[in-house]
């Protein structure tokens, strides 16, 4: 019989601008377009049943396992199979999130949704979002959301809805959509949702896009004049290195607040990012993204798969924003109950976090980290992953084989 396929759309496009911003030394930070391959779907040109030859996805699923099976210095993952334990490596190590920390966010979203705290249907000015957008550090993501709802008609008077702006975050990770919600849903209550939700073992989530600003506050703060880019970027990158965590998230904040209050973009066209942002500010930034664990991760998708701890009007809520997009898919509701995913990526690091239930009543939860990544390994893990997710879902062989490999023997 043939088996029933899990209908994805990858966007390759992304994954050579990851090489090309390597490469000829483009910004690249956050370049989240190339999550797309893990968090976006096209119906109207997802690829058909017999597009794809099944010996090579075998082979390409075979390469992400054996991947990290090799690397556990470079790769974390946990994977539950209808709520036991099919495999775990490095699985409680803290690693760099990306985008899939948005997740928490959708959630917080959601619950103040469902109470009626903020209104789905309020709408949002594109100048508010535009305050923290920072051009070609996002891969392009925030300009491709803007596009998608212009084309779908979404952008009335230059203003769009708060659950529109959700979905940018998610769907297509716009990063100065999750700077405004964050505004707009507010840190404390984030963060202590995330708290709520049971992940302990996870930084505390600060504003990400306002971060890399940090240089230029640091440097003009310290020394009282006009940043110079060329005369202080090696002591701004000393000094970054010297701080501690929470001196580092106490100038998100700072910077955050400048961004919410800059209407004319006068301090954005100040710092100038683009004169002065390289590689190493980059890794440096990286370095210091919001971590947690597989572990956490998998703990969550398994919440969210069942609905645990959710009300009817949240778990609507949430269908919308995590799962409408590919359930809209006709061959998806052919098999499938619900699903649900969240990847990012920047130029070293991948991460996916997906929960599944089949209408066979099978539930899966994934979660798979990537950190200190080489441009090859970046370029060719997406297209892997997606590979190794559909057989998780589909071939119980290969779960056997995943289990013998970086999971807890059958039998044992």
């Amino acid at each position: 019989m043939k088996r029933k396929r899990f209908i994805m759309i990858a966007a390759s496009s992304a994954v050579v601008l990851i090489v090309m911003g390597l490469a000829v030394g483009l910004l690249s930070f956050k370049l989240d377009q190339a999550a797309n391959l893990l968090d976006t779907v096209q119906p109207t040109t997802a690829i058909s049943t017999e597009a794809k030859d099944e010996t090579m996805e075998q082979d390409t699923a075979r390469r992400l396992l054996h991947f990290v099976e090799e690397h556990p210095e470079k790769a974390s993952i946990t994977i539950l199979r209808d709520g036991e334990k099919l495999a775990g490596q490095e699985e409680n190590r803290m690693m760099p999130l990306a985008s899939t920390v948005k997740t928490v966010i959708a959630v917080e979203y959601v619950k103040q949704a469902a109470t009626g705290k903020i209104n789905p249907d309020e709408r949002v000015k594109l100048t508010s979002l535009k305050r923290f957008y920072l051009p070609r550090l996002d891969g392009g993501a925030h300009p491709a959301w803007l596009q998608d709802m212009e084309a779908k008609g979404r952008i009335k008077n230059e203003t769009v809805s708060v659950r529109d702006v959700v979905k940018g975050m998610i769907q297509f990770s716009s990063n100065a959509n999750t700077e405004y919600l964050m505004d707009k849903l507010g840190l404390e209550a984030i963060n202590r949702t995330r708290a709520n939700l049971g992940l302990q073992n996870h930084d505390p989530i600060y504003p990400f896009v306002s971060s890399l600003l940090i240089p230029y506050e640091r440097m003009k703060e310290s020394q009282a004049k006009i940043w110079n880019d060329a005369k202080n970027s090696n002591s701004a990158k000393e000094a970054i290195q010297a701080m501690s965590d929470a001196e580092f998230r106490r100038y998100t904040r700072i910077i955050h607040n400048k961004l919410r209050r800059d209407i004319s973009g006068s301090y954005k066209n100040s710092a100038a990012i683009t004169t002065w942002y390289d590689q190493e500010y980059d890794r440096m930034n990286t370095d210091r993204f919001i971590a947690s664990t597989t572990a956490e991760y998998v703990s969550l998708m398994s919440k969210l798969n069942r609905r645990q701890g959710f009300t009817k009007a949240e778990q609507r809520l949430l269908s919308e924003i995590m799962e409408k997009q590919l359930m809209d898919h006709p061959e998806n509701r052919k098999w499938l109950k619900h699903i649900g995913q969240k990847g990012g990526s920047t130029a070293y690091v991948l991460t996916l976090a997906m929960y599944a239930t089949d209408k066979e009543g099978h539930s899966t939860e994934l979660a798979v980290f990537f950190d200190d990544l080489d441009p090859i390994a970046s370029a060719t893990l997406p297209n892997m992953i997606n590979d190794f997710k559909e057989r998780l879902l589909h071939d119980e062989s290969f779960r056997k084989e995943i289990n013998q490999h970086i999971g807890v023997q059958v039998g044992r």
